[in-house]
């Protein structure tokens, strides 16, 4: 956590030639791909000579600011806010409404041209745009005095007044909103509450006073990106119920097993399970292990589903595996491979996760992966 006391804001929407040696702080709003300058990359400074409280009077941006800026946005449940002319931050001075101009949370660095956004414009928006009628973009920013390096992106505007008059007024207004009140005991701003509430409740603990980690955000989007598939899962059952209900005449019977047959088939199964007087649930595996068919590793899995099904069961599963001849001049019934659990796939945060939650393990990896994609 970036401690107040030691940070500032920033609202950048200066531009000048970039003959005189300045980064253009708010680029043309001109994109091919949808993507959109908010900082430049390397070291760079506004028009008016800000930073003024960093050493060297520089932000930066390099991969590792843009990696952690990302990762903050990503971890937000709204996106962030375009406005026009920062009227978000006038609103409670000046009472005049601040509507969006658009909307964003996708963010990318680029090597040396710096982070970029992607915003999802309004059509006002859009329209002043393609004409011309707005013309820069400016950030507004934390940043720690001590390293010039931002902290997190909290909004953005449209603007056609780069960094000169009433720039000091709009970034005061915008430290009275922003700044987050300091812990008298470690120096350091608590962690949102509710957010430290809505990790705990999936098996994440973070410390007061702390953020969250890489791996810890991580394992948290993949959970919810799970309990999400999950609940839509239910969902569609429900609905499924409900129609069934609704029309009981009109159910295809093709797609279900009247409860007769069912009982009838589960009557058969009993009087199967007893009528192997010679064949065991063990002579079949021992005879199996011999023939080449199964591995050490699966006998306790094998008995416990021939004890519970029967040998009817068992026999089948057997009797459809092929006899392999590495495995029958190989194999000893002494010899037992332990088997994989799994777990070393996920970091112990995930675990955590996972025990809170009891998500299943395989859709939270599927979630994990199709986060990472």
């Amino acid at each position: 956590m970036f401690q107040p006391s030691l940070t500032s804001l920033a609202i950048l929407s200066a531009t000048v030639a970039t003959s005189c040696g300045i980064a253009a702080l708010s680029g043309e709003l001109a994109s091919e791909d949808g993507w959109y300058q908010l900082l430049p990359d390397g070291e760079f400074s506004s028009i008016d000579g800000r930073p003024h409280d960093v050493p060297g009077g520089k932000w930066k941006m390099n991969a590792d600011i843009a990696a952690r800026l990302i990762q903050r946005a990503q971890l937000r449940a709204n996106d962030l806010v375009i406005d026009y002319e920062h009227q978000t931050l006038k609103t409670e001075e000046n009472g005049k409404p601040a509507p969006a101009a658009g909307w964003f949370k996708d963010m990318q660095y680029r090597p040396g041209k710096g982070l970029f956004i992607k915003p999802a414009w309004l059509s006002a928006a859009k329209s002043h745009i393609d004409a011309s009628e707005y013309r820069y973009l400016s950030a507004v920013f934390p940043y720690d005095k001590a390293t010039g390096e931002p902290l997190e992106i909290q909004m953005a505007a449209l603007t056609n007044y780069p960094g000169v008059d009433g720039m000091d007024a709009i970034a005061a207004l915008a430290a009275k909103k922003f700044t987050t009140t300091t812990n008298p005991q470690q120096g350091e701003p608590p962690m949102n509450p509710l957010l430290q509430q809505l990790l705990a409740a999936i098996g994440i603990t973070v410390a007061d006073g702390t953020e969250p980690t890489a791996e810890q955000g991580q394992a948290a989007l993949a959970a919810l990106t799970a309990l999400q598939t999950q609940a839509a899962n239910a969902e569609d059952l429900t609905t499924q119920v409900a129609a069934l209900k609704a029309s009981p005449g009109n159910i295809d019977l093709s797609q279900y097993v009247p409860i007769a047959a069912y009982n009838g088939v589960v009557s058969e199964l009993a009087v199967l399970r007893q009528q192997s007087t010679t064949d065991t649930v063990d002579s079949l595996i021992e005879q199996a292990h011999k023939d080449g068919k199964i591995v050490a590793a699966e006998r306790d899995y094998l008995t416990q589903l021939g004890n519970q099904n029967g040998i009817a069961v068992l026999k089948g599963v057997l009797d459809n595996r092929p006899a392999i001849a590495a495995l029958s001049a190989a194999q000893t019934t002494t010899t037992k491979v332990p088997e994989k659990t799994g777990d070393d796939e996920l970091t112990q945060e995930e675990l955590a996760v996972l025990k809170a939650t009891g998500l299943d393990k395989a859709a939270f990896l599927a979630a994990k992966k199709a986060k990472s994609a």
